[in-house]
């Protein structure tokens, strides 16, 4: 008589739905240096952005900070009146929609020391193009176009005689990664999580890398683990639905995000979703036989939530006991048995389940039918 011990996936489900916030559904981030320091600003479209400060998007108004290099947006221009921001989100179009081909124009302000070039480095996704030209005649100043990833520089002669300039993009038919829930679940009895996601609309999209945190790793801040890849549609408008499993986990707490890889490698990442899993037994619990029809073997399985006296015997069908499987003290878990009936004719028989908690304050009983065919 041998036994199998696993670990119990209990009957919990946990589920968490997110739609992806503080995010612009076309989100380009632009990193802006004068050889010292460093700024990143962003500029995009969304279909809840307006032309002044959009808080949900991460768009906030703040204060110049002389004599420090700073770069940000001035959106007086487009009628917010002494406001200024590092994200500059706009909606697509009027009426706001996707797939969007349009020109939106962004008033780029910095200060500077006197003379001191700014590189800009880019990366624009699959249907945008970049200029960045004087606010006066465009002749002054005009650089691009510019398209994919790369660098570019505003020149010292410039930034001595102007603190600002259009950042215009050009977008054609273009479609964002828009999330519309995120989820996950903990499978009973399967010792997975498993997560789902869907899409409204596709653009450039060479699929997503599942990321992973676990315990101590989410204390200390630790870098995030690559589990798997799940391939995307390309460009599309249709709703898409994804899902991966996280397969052979143990009791902890767990953080999971999506990054979303476009085919040129720029990438951005989902909110991210905890989940609790906890695979102790909390009752006791016979499992019908698998398979059933059998033969020659079949396998039984039980789970006890503490420490047990356990007892399982195989019956005829004239109710004779013909074979006794377990009959010892186990500790809470789930347990596996094979029986054998090869001995055996081919007909009817039951197994009963037979637990009393090694304490005495629990008790159970339960039998079920089992079909053995040669």
């Amino acid at each position: 008589m041998k036994s199998h011990k696993l670990l119990l996936l209990i009957s919990v489900v946990l589920i968490l739905s997110v739609k992806i916030f503080a995010q612009a559904a076309v989100d380009i981030t632009l990193g802006v240096t004068d050889g010292n320091d460093t700024v990143a600003v962003a500029v995009g479209l969304d279909l809840t952005a307006t032309n002044c400060i959009d808080p949900q998007l991460g768009e906030y108004n703040i204060p110049p900070l002389p004599p420090h290099f700073d770069v940000r947006f001035d959106l007086a221009p487009y009628g917010c009146p002494g406001i200024s921001s590092y994200k500059d989100y706009r909606p697509p179009g009027n009426p706001p929609t996707f797939p969007f081909t349009g020109l939106v124009e962004h008033t780029l302000w910095w200060q500077v020391s006197l003379g001191l070039p700014i590189d800009i480095t880019y990366n624009l996704p699959l249907g945008a193009i970049m200029w960045i030209t004087d606010n006066i005649t465009g002749t002054l100043l005009n650089l691009g176009p510019f398209t994919g990833q790369g660098v570019t520089t505003i020149p010292g002669s410039y930034t001595v005689y102007a603190n600002q300039a259009f950042l215009k993009m050009q977008y054609d038919n273009i479609i964002p990664i828009e999330f519309t829930s995120f989820t996950a679940s903990v499978l009973q009895n399967e010792k997975t999580v498993q997560l789902n996601w869907t899409t409204a609309t596709e653009t450039n999209n060479s699929g997503f890398e599942i990321e992973r945190l676990q315990d101590s790793k989410i204390e200390r801040l630790k870098n995030w683990e690559t589990i798997g890849f799940v391939p995307g549609f390309g460009t599309t408008t249709e709703p898409k639905t994804y899902s991966f499993r996280d397969d052979n986990i143990t009791n902890g707490t767990y953080k999971y995000r999506l990054k979303q890889i476009d085919f040129d490698g720029t990438f951005e990442y989902s909110n991210e979703l905890e989940v609790e899993v906890d695979f102790t037994p909390k009752e006791f619990v016979l499992y019908q036989n698998y398979p059933n029809p059998f033969n020659p073997s079949t396998t039984i399985k039980y789970s006890l939530p503490v420490e047990s006296n356990v007892r399982i015997n195989i019956y005829n069908a004239l109710g004779e006991v013909i074979e006794e499987l377990v009959s010892e003290m186990q500790n809470y878990g789930t347990y596996e048995i094979i029986w054998d009936a090869k001995n055996y004719s081919s007909g009817i028989y039951y197994y009963s389940f037979e637990v009393n908690s090694a304490d005495g304050s629990q008790s159970h009983r339960e039998m079920k039918k089992i079909v053995f065919l040669k």
